[in-house]
C-alpha cells in the first residue's frame, strides 16, 4: 500500500506518465465525478502514447467539464436502483501484464492532484496475477446488470476482464481482498478478528446524517478506542458523531493540520498484533457501507488489506472538540438528491456508416426519433429503459470531422438535451500502430530531444503506410472520416492534426511539482516552484515556452548539421510517399525552414524546392484537397521568398523554378478555390526572421496568383536595377553612361532569355536583340531608324556592356522601324 507520507493526490497521472507497460491494449478509468477536459490534458495522451484504447465510465449526473475530443471512449452510468456510481478504479491492462490502481480520489483537478487520496496499486507480471485481478474481472463483468449503460461500454467492460484473467491467479496468502456493494453489504465483508480489537480508526470526508455507518463499525468491532480523522469541509452531523464516539472506552477526535482537503476514505481496525485497512471509494455512510446497490446503496470499490500500523499515524493532525466544531467548517449532510432527468442521451457513437444514439427513458416516455447535428435518428431497439437510436449519415455529414466533441440533441417534441458526448467509435477503439510523440510532447521540445525527432521520423514513415489510393469506399460511407481514421490509427491523432495543419495543442503532461505550486499543506514549506524561483536570478523568467526557432537557435554547429543531413534525408524518402504523409512532411519542413534550421535562403530554398515537387506529384485525393492546395500555395509563396533573399540566385535553382511554376500554373483553379482558414491553420506559426515578421499575415491566394501569372524574365528584370517590364514583353531600360550601352548591359544581363526586345527609355531610343552569337541594335536619328548587326559575337556582349567599343558592325541599313528590323532577319517571324 502507499504510504499516506508518500502520498500527492496524483497517482493516476503519475502511474500513466510512468508507462508501466509500453504497450497496453486498455485503459479503463472508473470514477464518480468526473472532468473530461481534465482527463485529456493530464492522462489520455498518456494512455494513446503507449497504443491503449481509453474507456471512462462516470456517473451521469457528475459530469463537470465535457470532452474536447472524440478518439476515446467516455461512457456516462445511472445505477438501477438508484445509487451513486461512485468507485474510483484505473486498469492498464494487456494479455502479459496488468497494473490495477483503486483508490478515493476521482478524476477531477481535485481528486487526481489537489486533495490527499489514498491509492493501492498491484502490478500482475510473470505468470499468475493477484487474486484480486480474477475477482475484479467478475466484478466488472456482473457491474452491467446493476447501471444503465450503453453497449459499446459493456464491451470494454469484457475485454478489461478478460486481460485480467488472462493468466491464472495467484493462490499465495495475505493479498489484498476486493470488496464491493455488488451482492453483500461491505461491513459484512470486513474481517473481525479473533482477538480484541485494541483500535478502531475512521477518516473520511463523509458521514449520513444519523451516523448510523459508524455505529455499525464500531458494534462490529468493539474497539477499546476510536479515534476520528475528520477532514475541514466535512459533511457530518457533529452530535450525532460525538454520541458514537461517546459510547467508546476511549475517543479522539483530530483533524489533519493545514488547509488541504483530505478526501481519503479509511477504515482501520488492530488487534495487539495485527492491523487491517479498508480503503477505496467507500465513504462512513449507510449507502456506501451498509446497503448493496440492489437496495439503492452506492457501487463501491474497495481493498481491505493488511497493515504494518494505522496509517492515520502518518498524517500530522491536532485535536477538535465536536461540541464546539467550528474550526471543522462542517457541512450539513443531506440525501442525495441528483436531477434524474426523465431522459437522458447516454451517448452519441460515431462510426463510418452509422449513427447512434443511446437514451435511458421511462417506457412512455421515450421519443420516436432524435435529431442530431441535422441527422435525424429512428428508433432501432430497446433493453429495458435503455433505448437506442439509429441512422445513416450522408457523405457530408461532418460532426466528428469538424472536431465536435459534444453535440445538442432534439427529440420528436423539441425538447432539448444539451452537451451530450460524441465518440469517434473507429478512432476510439482502434489501437494506434506507432503513436508519434506529438502525443504527449509538444513539437519544440520533440524537436530538441534526438530520441524524439527520430520517433517522430519513424511516425512520419509509418504514416506513408496510410495509403488512400487503396481504400475502398463503400457507398454511404464519409470518406474523409474514413482517411482520418485511418491516419489516427496508425500514427495516433496528433501527427494527424499536425498533418491537417490543425493546432496540436500538445503539452508536456504537468509534472507533480508543477500541479502541487502552493505551499506544501503538511508541512508549511515552500512549495517546489517557490524554491526554484528562489534559486533563480531575479532577472530570469520561471517559466519559458519554447519555441521551434528557440530550440534551433539553441543548436550547436554540429548537431545543426546532424539535424539538416537528416532532415534532408526524410525528404529524399517522402519523394514516394501518400498524399498524407506528405502533408505531415511538407508543413513540417515549412516549420523548420521558418525556425532557422538553415540560415542560407539557397541551402533552404532548394529543400523547399523538392518539398513543393513531391507535392506535385502527389496522388490526388479529393478529401484531402484543401490541405493539399494551401501548402502548395504556401509553399510556393515560401519558396519565391527565397529566391527573392538571393542577390545571384542559382541559374540552375531560377530554371528549376520556372519550370514548378509553369507546372502548377496549370492548376491555378484548384489553388484559387483554395479556403481562406485552411491556408491560415498552414502559415500559423511561419512569421519571423526567415519568411518575414510579416509572412503569417500574407494573402497567400492573391500572392500566388501573382507569381503564378509571372514568368523568369519578370524575375530576371526585376533583379536589374532601373528596368522594368512592360505588359508586351519589352524590357525598358534607363541610366547608364549611353542608352546604347545601359541596352547592351540589360541584354547581357538576360543573355539566358534569347532575343528578349530590350529598349532605353532615354534619348537617343535604341532598341536591342542579342542571341547568344547575334546582336541587333536599332538607333533612332531623327525621323529614321538606324539598324546594326553584328555576327559571330562568340565571346559574349559583356565587355561591351561596360564600355568597350564595338567593332563596325557587320551590316548597317535604313529601317522603317525597331520591329521591321528584326522580322528582316528572323524569317517567318
Amino acid at each position: 500500500m502507499t504510504p499516506w507520507e508518500e502520498l500527492r493526490g496524483a497517482a493516476p497521472p503519475a502511474l500513466l506518465r510512468g508507462r508501466p507497460l509500453a504497450d497496453a491494449e486498455e485503459v479503463l478509468v472508473l470514477t464518480y465525478t468526473c472532468d473530461l477536459s481534465f482527463f485529456e490534458d493530464v492522462c489520455l495522451r498518456e494512455a494513446q502514447a503507449v497504443r491503449a484504447r481509453t474507456t471512462v465510465l462516470y456517473d451521469a449526473g457528475q459530469l463537470t467539464q465535457g470532452p474536447r475530443r472524440t478518439d476515446y471512449l467516455a461512457v456516462p452510468v445511472v445505477c438501477k436502483a438508484g445509487g451513486a456510481f461512485h468507485p474510483k478504479l484505473v486498469v492498464i491492462a494487456s494479455e502479459t501484464d496488468a497494473v490495477v490502481a483503486i483508490g478515493s480520489g476521482n478524476a477531477t483537478p481535485s481528486g487526481w492532484h489537489h486533495n490527499a487520496e489514498v491509492w493501492t496499486l498491484l502490478r500482475g507480471t510473470g505468470p499468475t496475477v493477484p487474486h484480486l485481478f480474477h475477482d475484479l474481472a467478475a466484478w466488472l463483468r456482473r457491474l452491467p446488470a446493476a447501471v444503465w449503460m450503453d453497449s459499446l461500454g459493456r464491451e470494454r467492460l469484457d475485454r478489461v476482464a478478460e486481460l485480467l484473467i488472462a493468466r491464472p491467479a495467484d493462490p499465495a496468502p495475505g493479498q489484498p481482498v476486493l470488496v464491493t456493494t455488488a451482492a453483500r453489504p461491505i461491513i459484512e465483508q470486513l474481517p473481525v478478528p479473533k482477538a480484541p480489537v485494541t483500535a478502531l480508526a475512521v477518516a473520511a470526508p463523509f458521514f449520513d446524517a444519523e451516523a448510523e455507518a459508524l455505529r455499525r463499525l464500531t458494534g462490529r468491532f468493539d474497539p477499546a478506542e476510536l479515534r476520528l480523522l475528520l477532514t475541514r469541509d466535512v459533511q457530518c452531523d457533529p452530535d450525532a458523531l460525538a454520541g458514537v464516539v461517546k459510547r467508546a472506552q476511549t475517543g479522539l477526535v483530530a483533524t489533519p493540520k493545514g488547509s488541504r482537503y483530505h478526501h481519503a476514505k479509511i477504515v482501520e481496525w488492530r488487534t495487539a498484533d495485527q492491523s487491517w485497512a479498508l480503503t477505496g471509494s467507500a465513504n462512513c455512510s449507510v449507502a456506501a457501507l451498509v446497503r448493496t446497490m440492489a437496495t439503492g446503496g452506492n457501487c463501491e470499490l474497495g481493498l481491505v488489506t493488511g497493515t504494518p500500523g494505522l496509517l492515520i499515524d502518518a498524517v500530522p493532525s491536532e485535536e477538535v472538540d465536536l461540541a464546539h466544531p467550528a474550526r471543522l467548517h462542517v457541512r450539513v449532510p443531506g440525501e442525495r438528491r441528483d436531477s434524474d432527468p426523465i431522459l437522458r442521451v447516454l451517448g452519441i457513437r460515431v462510426s463510418a456508416e452509422r449513427v447512434e444514439a443511446t437514451v435511458l427513458a421511462d417506457g412512455n416516455q421515450a421519443p420516436m426519433w432524435l435529431l442530431v447535428d441535422g441527422l435525424r435518428l429512428d428508433h432501432d431497439r430497446n433493453d429495458g429503459r435503455l433505448y437506442v437510436y439509429a441512422g445513416i449519415p450522408a457523405p457530408d455529414w461532418s460532426l466528428v470531422s469538424r472536431g465536435a466533441a459534444t453535440v445538442h440533441v432534439v427529440t420528436d417534441t423539441g425538447a432539448e438535451i444539451r452537451d451530450v458526448v460524441v465518440t469517434d467509435v473507429p478512432a476510439a477503439l482502434s489501437r494506434i500502430d506507432r503513436p508519434s510523440p506529438l502525443e504527449h510532447t509538444p513539437l519544440p521540445l520533440v524537436i530538441a530531444d534526438q530520441a524524439h525527432l527520430a520517433a517522430l521520423f519513424e511516425a512520419l514513415a509509418h504514416l506513408a503506410s496510410v495509403r488512400p489510393d487503396r481504400m475502398v469506399t463503400p457507398p454511404g460511407t464519409n470518406r474523409r472520416r474514413q482517411v482520418e481514421g485511418r491516419v489516427a490509427a496508425a500514427v495516433g491523432p496528433a501527427l494527424l492534426r499536425f498533418a491537417l495543419g490543425v493546432d496540436v495543442e500538445s503539452r508536456a503532461t504537468p509534472t507533480d511539482e508543477e500541479i502541487f505550486d502552493g505551499p506544501d499543506e503538511e508541512t508549511g514549506e515552500a512549495s517546489p516552484a517557490e524554491r526554484r524561483e528562489e534559486r533563480a536570478p531575479r532577472n530570469a523568467s520561471t517559466t519559458r515556452t519554447e519555441t521551434v526557432g528557440t530550440v534551433l537557435d539553441a543548436l550547436t554547429p554540429g548537431q545543426r548539421t546532424r539535424m539538416r543531413r537528416e532532415v534532408e534525408a526524410l525528404v529524399d524518402a517522402a519523394e514516394e510517399w501518400p498524399l498524407p504523409a506528405k502533408l505531415a512532411v511538407s508543413r513540417l519542413i515549412l516549420t523548420l525552414v521558418a525556425g532557422g534550421l538553415w540560415t542560407d535562403a539557397t541551402d533552404w530554398s532548394e529543400v523547399l524546392y523538392w518539398v513543393m515537387v513531391h507535392l506535385w506529384i502527389a496522388e490526388h485525393e479529393e478529401t484531402l484537397d484543401d490541405e493539399h492546395a494551401a501548402l502548395a500555395t504556401i509553399g510556393l509563396v515560401a519558396l519565391r521568398n527565397g529566391l527573392d533573399r538571393q542577390p545571384e540566385p542559382a541559374g540552375n535553382l531560377v530554371e528549376q523554378f520556372e519550370e514548378l511554376r509553369q507546372a502548377y500554373a496549370g492548376r491555378t483553379g484548384w489553388l484559387a478555390a483554395v479556403p481562406t482558414d485552411t491556408v491560415r491553420r498552414y502559415a500559423a506559426g511561419l512569421n519571423g526572421h526567415v519568411f518575414g515578421i510579416l509572412f503569417e499575415q500574407t494573402n497567400f491566394v492573391a500572392e500566388l496568383g501573382w507569381i503564378l501569372g509571372r514568368t523568369a524574365l519578370h524575375d530576371a528584370v526585376d533583379r536589374l536595377t532601373n528596368a522594368r517590364l512592360d505588359s508586351g514583353s519589352v524590357v525598358h531600360v534607363k541610366g547608364g553612361r549611353s542608352t546604347r550601352q545601359a541596352v547592351i548591359a540589360a541584354l547581357d544581363a538576360l543573355r539566358d532569355f534569347s532575343d528578349v526586345h530590350v529598349t532605353s527609355d532615354g534619348e537617343p531610343a535604341v532598341h536591342g536583340w542579342w542571341n547568344g552569337r547575334r546582336l541587333l541594335l536599332v538607333t533612332r536619328f531623327g525621323a529614321t531608324w538606324r539598324a546594326e548587326v553584328w555576327s559571330h559575337l562568340m565571346t559574349g556582349i559583356a565587355t561591351y556592356s561596360r564600355g568597350t567599343p564595338l567593332r563596325p558592325p557587320d551590316r548597317r541599313w535604313t529601317a522603317s522601324g525597331p520591329d521591321e528590323a528584326f522580322r528582316s532577319l528572323t524569317p517567318g517571324s
